[in-house]
């Protein structure tokens, strides 16, 4: 009898061992889980976290969006006054060169015309010297009178007659086409050169010649 007891003693002494083994699996079992939620752990605490501004707002304003609408109101209304003010400028401009323009287009046709009638004048004057050389002083008196108002016409859009009889000689605006002593024409000396007599009106047109004066000279 004292052998199977010690044998069951035995047996009892190599099965604590298998129940600690055992025990030890199973602790092994559920220690195995617990070590991917540490490393889950580790990991979250190895990220880099972002440092964020408390300062900075919410909602950030979208790009081109204007800080103060107050200011950006007045910039726009600068910029259209500006623009307003140059389209002003340069129409004054445009007025007063479009009216330089057509001042300048109206004195060349006026002097233009008036040039084509230096024939007719000069005619007028030939006629009238004929008629006053004639007994008709009626003749006279009527190609006088229609010589006069022709050349008064003329000169309303700027015909001017070039200084004659009596004047100094000028070379801009006379053209000397006879010369006497002034001794033997005026009977006495001249410092300058004298216009005696006209041979054919010089005119002029505004500031621009339009035909010199053909003149006897005494000098």
């Amino acid at each position: 009898p004292a052998e199977p007891a010690q044998a069951q003693s035995h047996g009892a002494d190599f099965d604590e061992p298998a129940e600690a083994a055992q025990a030890q699996s199973h602790g092994a079992d559920f220690d195995e889980p617990a070590e991917p939620a540490e490393a889950a752990e580790q990991g979250e605490l190895d990220e880099p976290v972002e440092p964020t501004d408390p300062a900075e707002p919410a909602e950030a304003a979208e790009p081109g969006e204007p800080a103060d609408p107050v200011a950006a109101a007045q910039a726009e209304r600068d910029q259209y006054l500006e623009l307003l003010r140059r389209e002003r400028a340069e129409f004054e401009n445009y007025r007063k060169r479009a009216s330089k323009e057509h001042s300048e287009a109206l004195d060349r046709g006026a002097e233009q015309v008036c040039s084509e009638l230096l024939l007719v004048l000069d005619n007028f004057d030939y006629t009238h010297q004929a008629a006053e050389a004639s007994s008709d002083d009626q003749l006279a008196k009527g190609v006088e009178m229609v010589h006069r108002q022709l050349l008064e016409t003329l000169e309303r859009f700027g015909l001017e007659a070039v200084p004659g009889e009596g004047a100094t000689f000028d070379p801009t605006v006379h053209e000397a086409v006879a010369q006497v002593e002034a001794e033997q024409e005026l009977g006495e000396a001249v410092e300058e050169p004298v216009v005696v007599e006209v041979m054919r009106p010089g005119y002029r047109f505004k500031d621009r010649l339009l035909r010199p004066a053909s003149v006897k000279v005494a000098k």
